[in-house]
């Protein structure tokens, strides 16, 4: 059996999880501290999630190589999807807010990642480096933040629903999922209907719980 180590709340992680869910490939689930660094030295000589490692004891990171990897191990593959590219764009251009309202929520729900208050303490001191403010600061900030996060998802083009190709999962999927998953987190974001069936059919397909039931 191949053991998939990742985070929770990682959307990189979540590409590579998905994906083992949905082609029901055999695996154990390890998720770890996040201050934990010896795993990542061990296996793949850094710090880094996800890592697959195969039964022969060899480990592999990046997200892609492993999606790679697992669709390699499946009789089943992907749908080939449609791009997403607009979509993707939209998102990274708003990068900043929406790390400005998930970075300070990822540590006020329960995450196995961090269950101890060093791994807390190791995510908050990097992440607020990143932010170039504290987590209150940005929490406060939350309402321009939400603002600016919802105008772009209003203005998202429409994505085609799983239901609508025989609920096979496309690599359009696999990189648009895990960052619509996240925003799950924010508690009342107004998400457009058609995105919210869209991140729901995902999340069922793939057995990847969203966050609606401890939204900050």
């Amino acid at each position: 059996m191949v053991t998939l180590y990742q985070y929770l709340h990682c959307p990189y992680c979540v590409r590579a999880d998905m994906v083992a869910n949905y082609l029901n490939i055999d695996h154990k689930k390890v998720f770890l501290d996040n201050d934990d660094t010896d795993t990542g030295e061990r296996l793949v000589g850094k710090k880094i999630v996800p890592i697959l490692q195969l039964e022969d004891g060899s480990a592999m990171a990046e997200s892609m190589d492993i999606v790679q990897h697992l669709v390699s191990m499946s009789k089943t593959d992907l749908h080939e999807g449609s791009g997403y590219q607009a979509h993707l764009q939209m998102l990274d251009d708003i990068s900043q807010a929406t790390r400005g309202l998930l970075y300070p929520r990822h540590i006020r729900v329960t995450q196995p990642e961090f269950e101890t208050q060093s791994a807390r303490d190791y995510f908050q001191h990097k992440k607020e480096d990143m932010l170039g403010m504290s987590f209150d600061e940005a929490f406060e900030n939350t309402e321009a933040y939400q603002s600016q996060v919802e105008q772009t998802l209003a203005a998202l083009p429409e994505v085609i629903l799983p239901e609508e190709r025989d609920n096979q999962l496309s690599w359009d999927d696999v990189m648009l999922f895990p960052i619509l998953r996240n925003l799950t987190l924010v508690k009342d974001l107004k998400i457009p209907d058609q995105l919210r069936s869209y991140i729901n059919q995902v999340s069922k397909l793939t057995n990847i719980k969203c966050y609606y039931d401890q939204a900050v």
